[in-house]
């Protein structure tokens, strides 16, 4: 708890991303992350290296960005780093941790970005969803593009936010939520370069017996294509959030998004 404290306090972050509880959440899953090290270590693996195969059979190592860079954990930094001239990640909240890891390492940048476009829509500040990857996506030398973990990220705060805020929600487009992760499926879309999707896409919370207490789409209903493959991640397991339930999620990844 008092590492947890020194973390929010010691991080660097843009009134937004308070204000929409994306620095508690955060360090809330570097806490997480770190309980559960060794029920996330498959996932983990499993991410590096699909990353790592999609990265070198690639004719072009120029740039590559990762979206939803977060801790840094589910990425193959090292080979990242040996294989492209620049390596940029792109999240809303980088914490120190993760600064102090790459302070050897010249050829990595860090975008402060918020990845939805909407929040300062939402918060009145703006007239409507910005483009949070314009100049990514105009940028000729991003060879490979990795949304990682990201997309089922963009939708929960945005909902939290509308049902804390009802007469703001009032005032703006139905279905946002879902909106945000159509909004980011296009802004892939529109990379020229390889695009790689690693994705949650679904929560089932079961009991110590089997039983399926509950199923949520992690998607909001926005229409997916078939995945190249898909794995489960237990994210809270039991006597994590609940005593005799766990919480594991279906991940699937697509190796070459929006093309073939």
């Amino acid at each position: 708890m008092l590492a947890e404290l020194a973390l929010r306090a010691l991080t660097p972050a843009a009134p937004l991303a308070r204000r929409f509880g994306l620095l508690q959440e955060s360090v809330a899953l570097w806490s997480r992350g770190y309980r559960q090290r060794k029920a996330w270590a498959g996932h983990h693996a499993h991410c590096r290296k699909l990353i790592t195969e999609i990265a070198a059979g690639l004719p072009h190592r120029r740039k590559v960005v990762i979206l939803g860079s977060g801790l840094v954990r589910d990425v193959p930094l090292n080979d990242l780093c040996e294989s492209f001239d620049e390596v940029v990640l792109v999240d809303i909240v980088h914490l120190p941790l993760v600064r102090l890891r790459l302070l050897p390492r010249r050829n990595v940048r860090l975008v402060t970005r918020d990845l939805t476009g909407a929040m300062a829509w939402l918060a009145g500040e703006a007239d409507g969803r910005a483009e949070p990857l314009a100049e990514l996506i105009a940028d000729e030398a991003v060879d490979l593009v990795v949304s990682a973990n990201l997309l089922s990220q963009l939708a929960w705060p945005v909902a939290d936010w509308l049902e804390d805020n009802p007469a703001r929600a009032a005032a703006l487009p139905d279905e946002l939520p879902a909106r945000c992760i159509a909004w980011h499926l296009e802004d892939l879309s529109r990379f020229k370069g390889h695009v790689c999707l690693i994705s949650d896409v679904e929560m089932v919370e079961r009991e110590r017996d089997g039983t399926i207490h509950d199923r949520l789409d992690l998607t909001y209903g926005v229409t997916l294509p078939p995945e190249d493959e898909s794995w489960l991640w237990p994210v809270a397991p039991f006597g994590e959030a609940e005593r005799d339930r766990e919480f594991v999620h279906r991940v699937c990844a697509w190796r070459d998004f929006g093309r073939g």
